[in-house]
């Protein structure tokens, strides 16, 4: 089973395009301190490495939520990224149970991390 792979269409025509990528970013940060902060990654991944990178993800959340306390009422409509976003980590959550969280699954999460990290750099530089 092949892992999901990152959504690359996510702010086409938005009409507040800096404030939906703020938003978009914040849910990708959600997520992947979520699914980082998992405990069977304990057993893949080294632990100050980790624990470095999900400090380093909860700082970068607590900041966009204090710039945007209602970032979901940025997304009304069809289509709306933060579902999008929502059925990739959902599918990410899927592929890790489906392998029984082994290590090759992990390193397929690693590389879709390394993957949302790179579209959020692409995505904010692209904004600024």
């Amino acid at each position: 089973q092949e892992p999901p792979f990152f959504p690359d269409t996510l702010l086409h025509g938005h009409p507040q395009p800096q404030q939906a990528a703020a938003a978009t970013a914040l849910s990708i940060l959600q997520h992947l301190f979520h699914t980082l902060s998992h405990n069977s990654t304990r057993q893949h991944w080294h632990s100050q490495p980790r624990n470095q990178l999900l400090n380093k993800l909860q700082h970068h959340i607590q900041r966009l939520e204090q710039c945007l306390p209602d970032h979901a009422a940025l997304f009304k409509g069809p289509r709306n990224p933060l579902l999008t976003i929502n059925k990739y980590f959902a599918h990410i959550h899927l592929f890790l149970h489906a392998h029984n969280h082994s290590a090759c699954a992990w390193h397929h999460v690693r590389l879709q991390a390394r993957a949302s990290l790179r579209h959020l750099h692409n995505l904010t530089r692209a904004l600024r």
